[in-house]
């Protein structure tokens, strides 16, 4: 994060597009975790028969990281302590996009093989189902843990009072944007469920659980967006990016949180609903296919009764 006061007023797009700093530590920890996927995936690619599905995960993932960066070392970065609108686009980026295509990458396997087989090794007895990094994962993901965390630190780091004080001090921000990130893939985790931890919902449970973080963060959007004074006083004395007063870079950041954010739970909640109609399909298929043959109804004859023959030996009796 960039102070505002020391950043020039933006004056093109191309100003603002190319301001760029790895040196903070987010940036950092980006890179290392980004490289180490490569490097694991590349393993993996090479030990494997890659499929598309591998394909697909990898593009996942690295697209993930593409975004991370562009949130924590780009330009959403450098002038986040100018604008809200910026902060705010910052969190949509790293909690709605970048955590849930991590997920989707399943980086689990790409990490362990990022290193060598002793650790290998040390990993696979750190990811079984008894072992603690598990059962704290588990129980950090429950759909009843997840939510509250996820709209919880939303709601807190709203607070006025925290959110200045996050922009004032460097460390400060930095547990701002882990505990936005890990709520997030908490939230997600459910909803996407990529190994170790499989995902204990339904496809209509995942629709409910998305439903339930729709009103809550909506509401907070809409309180920011509407509001006639600056909420986040930080922000009052901003340079004057794009000519915006501190009322509109309200504005927009709330316009900002309320709808793309709103956007991706319900375009994901409709992806879901269509793989659940496509589930039900497989399923009477299935059924169809695995039911026995229907046998034939057949009028079985009665039993004869005495011929002619027999009656006529029996009365000559």
């Amino acid at each position: 994060m960039t102070n505002g006061p020391e950043n020039d007023l933006i004056g093109s797009f191309g100003d603002f597009i190319s301001a760029w700093d790895f040196s903070s530590p987010p940036a950092v920890l980006v890179l290392i975790l980004a490289a180490l996927y490569i490097v694991g995936s590349a393993r993996l690619a090479m030990r494997t028969t890659a499929n598309t599905g591998f394909w697909g995960n990898f593009a996942a993932g690295l697209t993930g990281f593409a975004l991370l960066a562009f949130a924590l070392a780009g330009p959403l970065d450098v002038y986040a302590a100018d604008l809200f609108a910026m902060h705010t686009t910052q969190h949509i980026v790293i909690a709605m996009f970048a955590a849930p295509l991590l997920l989707i990458a399943r980086p689990m396997p790409a990490y362990i093989w990022a290193f060598p087989r002793p650790i290998r090794t040390g990993a696979g007895t750190a990811l079984t189902e008894a072992a603690i990094v598990i059962r704290v994962l588990r129980a950090l993901t429950r759909p009843a843990v997840a939510l509250p965390l996820f709209l919880g630190s939303l709601y807190l780091w709203h607070i006025p009072g925290a959110y200045n004080a996050s922009l004032q001090n460097e460390w400060l921000h930095l547990v701002m944007h882990f505990t936005m990130f890990a709520p997030a893939v908490f939230f997600w985790w459910p909803i996407i469920g990529p190994p170790p931890i499989r995902t204990p919902l339904s496809y209509p449970q995942r629709i409910v659980f998305l439903l339930l973080a729709v009103t809550p963060s909506a509401l907070l959007a809409a309180i920011i967006t509407l509001s006639n004074s600056v909420i986040f006083s930080v922000h009052i004395d901003n340079p004057g990016h794009f000519d915006w007063s501190p009322t509109e870079d309200q504005r927009i950041g709330g316009l900002l949180m309320w709808i793309p954010g709103n956007f991706v739970f319900l375009s994901t909640m409709t992806v879901l609903f269509f793989k659940w109609f496509a589930d039900e399909e497989r399923k009477s298929a299935r059924k169809l296919t695995n039911r026995p043959p229907r046998r034939s109804r057949r009028t079985v004859p009665p039993e004869p009764s005495a011929t002619p023959t027999e009656v006529t030996d029996d009365e000559r009796k």
